[in-house]
This record gives C-alpha cells, structure tokens and sequence, in this order.
C-alpha cells in the first residue's frame, strides 16, 4: 500500500509539471506568444497534482483516465480564473473575457494537459524496465557518461547556434544554465526511459524544447558582461529549436552506442 501510494505522489507531481510544460511551449510559447506570470503557473501545478492525485486514487492511470481527470481539472482551472483570480498576478493583473475563458482556454488547455498526462503515462509505463537495467549500473560511470554527454551535446550546440545562426556568444551565465538543466534531464532520462529507439528520438525532442522553454521564460543571454535579454519567438523556433534537436539526436545517438545493449533500456 505505502509503495502504491508513493508512486501516486510521483506521478501525480510529474504530472502537473509536464502538463505545465506542454501548456508553457506549446499553449503560450506557439498559440498565445505571453507569460501569465507566476500565480498561474504554480496554482496550475498544485492543482492539477491535486486533482490527479484524487481521481487516480479511485479510477487509476490510463488512457481513458486521463481524459476524465484533465477534463476536470480544466474545468476547475476556467472556473477559478473566470470567478476568483485574474492571470498575470503578481505583476500585470487581467481579467479574462468568458470566450478567452471558456472557448479558447479551456480546449487549448485540455489538448495540452492531455498531452502532458498521455506522455507521462508513456514514460511511467516504461520506468521499471529502465530501473531493472539501472539497478546494477554504478553510479560513478553513469555520472561521468551523463556530465560528458553534457557538455558535449552544449560544445556542439554552441557551435551550430552561436557560431553560425548568430554569431553571437550568448555568455558563461547561459552555458552553465544549460549545463545543469541537461545534467539532471539526462539523469532522469535514463533512469525512467532509456535510449532505446524512442527513448533517444523522444528524449532528443524534449531535451530540446526543454531548452527552447528554459530561454523563453527563464534563461536570457548575454550575461555577465552584457546586458541581458530574451531571444524572440522567431529566434527560439526557426533557429535554437532546430539546431539544439540536431545536435542531441548526433549527442544521445553517439552515447546510445557505446552503452551495452541492455543499458539502452
């Protein structure tokens, strides 16, 4: 019962994150080109965990099941922007329209939270496959493979974005950005997922919308030395996008074939 349990307080909390993912690249990075600040994106987060949480607990995870609870949750979340909470807090309160509400927020939100749970379940689904294959790896070598895999996939990403799209040394802050935020990406990869076939395609495509989301919201450049700023829309998409998904398809497929057949889960 205690393990049951826990694995729900994981899903349920990776649940919330990956939906808030998907909704930060795909609903307000391509559809709605803003950020509504930080009260939505943490009450999202809480309460879509919460909601998950409360409905697995009684129908389980699945297919079928995730269009119920993110149905729910959608409609509790419209509720509570259209009656007690305008977007935007703390910085640039609004209240929303009921067609931005109800027509156009409830159904981009649930195709994107959707999207979120479906994936999700995906990788839960795989998991004990990638921790049986793991349990015996040391933890020194998976160090070492992981930190090198970053800073190579961030050297040759360096070279096609900065070198040639820009000409422009995006700065030190960016780099070690981009270094933790692959180490740990990498690390949790491989244990839950994998470099099997799907494994390296799809982890390649997060990996890279995993920055791509980083720089729009969070990671400007130039610094120290420079002022910083933000990439615009059409600099993250038609440029880092795409040269960020070929350089970790060459990086994960390299490391994919020096790991022994089991290790690629």
């Amino acid at each position: 019962m205690t393990r049951k349990v826990n694995e729900l307080i994981k899903f349920s909390f990776f649940t919330g994150i990956m939906a808030l993912f998907f909704d930060a690249v795909i609903g307000h990075g391509l559809l709605w080109d803003n950020d509504p600040y930080w009260n939505y994106w943490i009450v999202d987060s809480f309460l879509l965990a919460t909601v998950t949480f409360i409905a697995s607990s009684f129908t389980g995870i699945g297919i079928w099941q995730g269009f119920i609870t993110i149905g729910v949750h959608t409609l509790l979340l419209e509720t509570y922007y259209d009656v007690l909470s305008p977007v935007g807090l703390p910085q640039e309160p609004l209240w929303l329209s009921k067609y931005d509400v109800w027509i156009v927020g409830y159904s981009t939100h649930f195709l994107v939270y959707l999207t979120g749970y479906l994936f999700l379940v995906w990788i839960w689904r795989r998991k004990h496959k990638a921790k049986n294959i793991m349990e015996d790896f040391k933890v020194r070598k998976l160090a070492l493979i992981i930190a090198l895999s970053a800073i190579v996939v961030l050297l040759l990403e360096g070279i096609i974005t900065q070198g040639f799209l820009f000409k422009e040394f995006f700065g030190v802050t960016f780099l070690i950005q981009r270094f933790v935020l692959t180490f740990i990406f990498l690390l949790i990869w491989l244990n839950y997922v994998g470099l099997d076939l799907k494994g390296f395609i799809t982890g390649s495509f997060l990996l890279s919308l995993y920055w791509l989301t980083y720089n729009m919201y969070l990671g400007p450049i130039g610094l120290p030395t420079s002022f910083p700023r933000y990439l615009d829309y059409n600099e993250l998409w038609f440029k880092v996008f795409p040269s960020s998904l070929i350089s970790a398809l060459i990086v994960l497929g390299t490391v994919r074939r020096f790991l022994p057949k089991g290790e690629k889960a």
